[in-house]
């Protein structure tokens, strides 16, 4: 059976369309980012192998205050997680003008899990999950004001979740 020619035109501006309206989907859900913005992605710090490394790559040279306006909470109980896949971890703080936090874990193959840049309109508690291959201190890092302030929490998983 032949398929008449205004049949064929039709399913070529159906395709387009739907190929069209995808694209624009997937570029307002910003899984499609501008080449620009891929310019700030930190590759150095995820790709370096140990924590010190990391920091150095991500942070430069500065020194690490502790400060008591800092909560750290990972998993439930905080210190042990059944399944080191997916791993809950809450970060609190009083601390004012937060720009940045940034969580690593000791042990995995590449202790920078995540790093986030904020705004002044954004608040905390901030939530989210991570990976932790086998037992091992978590630590959240925030700039905020230009000074560093760090907390740790050594976790216990049962099964790890990096390969």
């Amino acid at each position: 059976m032949m398929i008449k020619k205004p049949d064929q035109q039709r399913r070529t501006f159906i395709k387009g369309a739907i190929s069209a309206s995808t694209m624009a989907l997937v570029a307002a859900s910003g899984l499609l980012l501008p080449q620009r913005l891929l310019a700030h992605w930190p590759a150095d710090a995820f790709s370096a192998e140990t924590v010190e490394d990391a920091l150095l790559a991500l942070l430069g040279e500065a020194e690490v205050a502790t400060d008591s306006a800092l909560a750290f909470k990972v998993g439930a109980p905080p210190s042990y997680a059944v399944n080191g896949a997916s791993v809950p971890i809450e970060i609190q703080s009083d601390l004012k003008n937060i720009e940045r936090i940034a969580v690593l874990v000791e042990k995995n193959p590449f202790p920078l899990v995540m790093n986030l840049e904020f705004t002044p309109v954004v608040k905390l508690p901030f939530k989210s999950m991570i990976k932790i291959r086998e037992d091992s201190q978590v630590m959240a890092i925030i700039r905020a004001d230009g000074k560093l302030y760090k907390t740790t929490r050594f976790v216990e998983v049962d099964i790890g979740g990096c390969g």
